[in-house]
């Protein structure tokens, strides 16, 4: 049985920013192949604010994809956090 990770609700720190960039690297081609597209915007105490583009603008799924980035993020982590979408600009 896999073990699952420990969570804490320490901070986002400097040292987080490569793993956060790492995990989306992983997870954009899937989000391309899709049409769409992601950027990260900025991380900072417990919320990590990305761009959703291309096809993922007004998709119904939006709420999934924000909710699986965030579950992605919290295993890499070990770290409790929220996952936003960027206003639009």
């Amino acid at each position: 049985m896999p073990q699952e990770a420990t969570i804490t609700a320490l901070p986002l720190n400097d040292q987080d920013r490569p793993r956060i960039e790492a995990v989306l690297a992983e997870i954009r081609p899937l989000i391309e192949a899709d049409g769409g597209a992601l950027e990260l915007v900025s991380a900072a105490g417990d919320t990590v604010v990305v761009r959703l583009g291309g096809q993922c603008m007004g998709c119904i799924q939006t709420g999934e994809t924000l909710g699986w980035i965030r579950r992605l993020l919290m295993q890499a982590l070990g770290k409790a956090l929220r996952v936003l979408p960027a206003r639009p600009e």
